[in-house]
């Protein structure tokens, strides 16, 4: 893996912000932003007046960007804390026009290994990305129907298929799914689909107003299936993600309420390292509820320890002991995770979930599964069911063994 210096960090870093604020606003919008976070944060850290900017337009703000040599014998960690605090002051200084992706775009425009350099120093831009669109889908509630939203995104699925594939193929998707979920699924009765290869003007979904009277929950987690299933579907036909795509082209606004509903897009496109410690959160707040955050670590660490020699792969997840109380902090996992397979993925949670319910009392595990799943969130459950971990079934044993 290459080694960066802190001077070759943090300009790459800006470089990849300058990049995406410049395509989403304007070049000079860019160097006004960067300028005057960079010279609010020196405030609070010195060395960024190591961070030179000049320049008005895009092609002289990346020849105007110096960043003297000094700033390389600063402390690694403060560096991480100023940039980290750098790149959530941009996202919120940029408001509307930032939109839910910018850290993630951030992200895609660094180089291949940057990654765990950043997370050493405590910049975990993955993270950073679920946190800022978690703080979004709690700012307001939209007034849009469960009938718009679904008509919405049926119409968008239909016209990318339509275009990378073809409208034979966009049609049978979307038709095989409604079929295939509506018992499961019942608010996909209100949900038609109609056979538009032949017929100019028409739409391929006629949505009843009746679903409107359907909690949001029910939406959200019909909305997060058919989602996740075209996104198999169009890898496995056309290997591309159809995610990407819904998002360029789905309203803003649309894109929120389905964060609201708890249809997660990002989950979706989310690597497999990221899931995996997002379950591992999800545990150490459960169990943290009867006990302390420590001794939840204490139980994580002993059961991955245990099960170790079943599966290699845990070798990419390191709990420091000394390091309890921090709780998620305590835990590395490393991206190598992300080279799992799927259904070895499913396995292991499966079976660390098995273990830790089974560590507990029969009093303690009351209702631990159905805590979990809240915590987990329907667009996280979702995604780890299709893993083939089987949440149900743990709960039955652990009842029959009661």
């Amino acid at each position: 893996m290459p080694q960066y210096s802190a001077k070759d960090t943090t300009e790459i870093i800006l470089k990849s912000i300058i990049g995406v604020i410049s395509r989403r606003t304007s070049e000079k919008y860019a160097n006004v932003i960067i300028s005057n976070v960079v010279k609010d944060l020196q405030l609070k850290y010195d060395f960024l007046k190591f961070i030179k900017i000049s320049g008005s337009e895009y092609s002289e703000l990346l020849e105007n960007l110096k960043i003297e040599n000094e700033i390389n014998y600063i402390d690694s960690k403060e560096v991480g804390l100023a940039l980290k605090e750098l790149i959530e002051k941009v996202t919120h200084s940029m408001g509307q026009s930032a939109e839910f992706f910018f850290i993630k775009e951030v992200k895609d425009g660094l180089p291949f290994g940057i990654d765990d350099l950043l997370r050493n120093l405590g910049v975990d831009l993955n993270m950073m990305q679920l946190d800022y669109i978690t703080e979004k889908k709690g700012e307001h509630l939209l007034d849009i129907e469960n009938s718009e939203l679904l008509f919405s995104v049926f119409k968008s699925i239909f016209e990318i298929l339509d275009k990378e594939i073809s409208r034979d193929y966009a049609y049978k998707t979307i038709n095989e799914l409604v079929d295939r979920f509506i018992t499961k699924y019942e608010v996909l009765r209100y949900v038609k689909v109609n056979d538009i290869r032949s017929v100019q003007g028409a739409e391929i979904i006629s949505v009843l107003s009746e679903v409107n009277n359907e909690s949001s929950r029910n939406i959200g987690m019909v909305i997060q299936k058919i989602i996740q299933e075209t996104n198999n579907y169009t890898f496995e036909k056309a290997g591309f993600s159809i995610v990407e795509k819904l998002k360029n082209n789905l309203a803003s606004n649309y894109i929120l309420k389905l964060e609201e509903l708890g249809a997660d897009l990002n989950v979706i496109h989310l690597p497999k390292e990221l899931i995996f410690k997002h379950v591992i959160i999800a545990l150490i707040d459960v169990l943290s509820e009867s006990s302390t955050q420590s001794y939840a670590v204490l139980i994580l660490d002993n059961i991955l320890k245990k099960i170790s020699d079943r599966f290699n792969y845990l070798k990419y997840v390191r709990i420091d002991s000394s390091r309890y109380s921090e709780g998620i902090n305590a835990v590395e996992i490393s991206n190598e995770m992300d080279s799992v397979r799927v259904s070895e993925m499913g396995r292991i949670i499966q079976k660390i979930v098995e273990n830790v319910l089974s560590s507990l009392g029969e009093n303690a595990g009351q209702n631990f599964i159905d805590r979990f799943k809240r915590r987990l969130g329907e667009a996280y459950l979702l995604r780890i069911e299709e893993m083939g971990v089987n949440l149900h079934m743990i709960q039955l044993k652990q009842d029959f063994l009661i």
